[in-house]
C-alpha cells in the first residue's frame, strides 16, 4: 500500500510518532520537528485538551508535516484515551479529519460506531483510508479470539486493521506474535498492525515486523500507550534487524 510517497506493508514496518501534546499551537510545532524523522505522524486528538478549533488545527497540522503522511486518532475512555463524549460526536469528529483534505489516515475504533462499514465507505469516498483499531489494556485474549477479531475487522472493508493488547505473560506476547504471523500469511495484502502493550510486551514492537505488523509506534517526549519506546531508539533497532535479515 501506498500513502503519499510511503510505502507500507512491504516486510519493513514503518515507524510512527504519535502527537501527544495538549496546546493545540504545540502540536503543530511538534509536528514541524519530527516530520523530517518518522514515516507517519499520528495526531492524538483527544489528548489535545486545548483544542481551539479542529479546522485550524487540520489546516496548520498539514502545513507543518509537509508531505509526512497523517494519521488522525481520536481514541475512547472506553479503549485508553480521554475522548468521553456521545457516539455521534465521535463520528462528527472523525468525519471532519475525514474531509478536511487534510489527513491521510483516520482511525476508527471497531466498536464505537453501530454501522461501521457505511461509515467507512464514507471516509474512502473522501480520499481517506481507514485504520480500523481494537485496544484491550486489561488482558491478550485467547489466540483464537485475536485471530476472530482481526478477521471480522478486516471484513468491515478496513484499508489496516489494528490490534493491542495487555500481556500478563511472555507467553501472551508470544500468542500475539503467532496470530499477527497467520493472519499476515493468509491476507497478506491487508496491512496488519499490532502490538503487546506495556513493559513485557516491548519487544513485539521492534520485532513485530518479522511477524507481520507493518507499522509501528515510536515516543517523542510523552509516550500515547504503554511500552512505547524513543522513536529514535526504536528506528535504530528496526535498521539493525533489517539489515541483519539481509546477510
Amino acid at each position: 500500500m501506498k500513502i503519499r510517497n510511503l510505502e507500507i506493508n512491504n516486510g519493513v514496518p514503518t515507524v510512527c510518532i504519535p502527537l501527544t501534546d495538549t496546546v493545540q499551537e504545540e502540536m503543530v510545532e511538534h509536528a514541524g520537528h519530527v516530520t523530517q524523522e518518522t514515516d507517519i505522524i499520528e495526531w492524538r486528538i483527544d489528548l489535545c485538551t486545548g483544542l481551539k478549533d479542529l479546522g485550524q488545527a487540520l489546516s496548520d497540522l498539514r502545513g507543518a508535516a509537509s508531505d509526512t503522511p497523517l494519521l488522525a486518532t481520536l481514541r475512547t475512555e472506553m479503549e485508553g484515551g480521554g475522548f468521553r463524549g456521545s457516539s455521534s460526536e465521535y463520528r462528527d469528529i472523525i468525519m471532519q479529519c475525514a474531509s478536511s483534505s487534510c489527513v491521510d489516515l483516520v482511525d476508527v475504533e471497531y466498536r464505537a460506531l453501530p454501522d461501521l462499514k457505511a461509515f467507512l465507505k464514507a471516509i474512502k469516498d473522501n480520499g481517506v483510508r481507514s485504520v480500523v483499531s481494537h485496544h484491550d489494556f486489561s488482558e491478550t485474549p485467547d489466540e483464537k479470539e485475536m485471530y476472530s477479531i482481526l478477521e471480522e475487522m478486516a471484513d468491515t472493508g478496513a484499508d489496516i486493521v489494528k490490534l493491542a493488547v495487555m500481556p500478563r505473560t511472555v507467553h501472551d506476547v508470544l500468542s500475539l506474535l503467532s496470530v499477527t504471523y497467520r493472519f499476515h500469511a493468509l491476507h497478506p495484502d491487508k496491512p496488519l498492525v499490532t502490538m503487546s502493550m506495556g513493559p513485557l510486551g516491548v519487544s513485539s514492537r521492534v520485532c513485530g515486523g518479522t511477524f507481520g505488523s507493518c507499522i509501528t509506534f515510536g515516543c517523542d517526549g510523552k509516550a500515547s500507550a504503554p511500552g512505547q519506546l524513543d522513536y529514535r531508539k526504536l528506528k535504530e533497532m528496526i535498521r539493525i534487524l533489517d539489515e541483519a535479515g539481509k546477510r
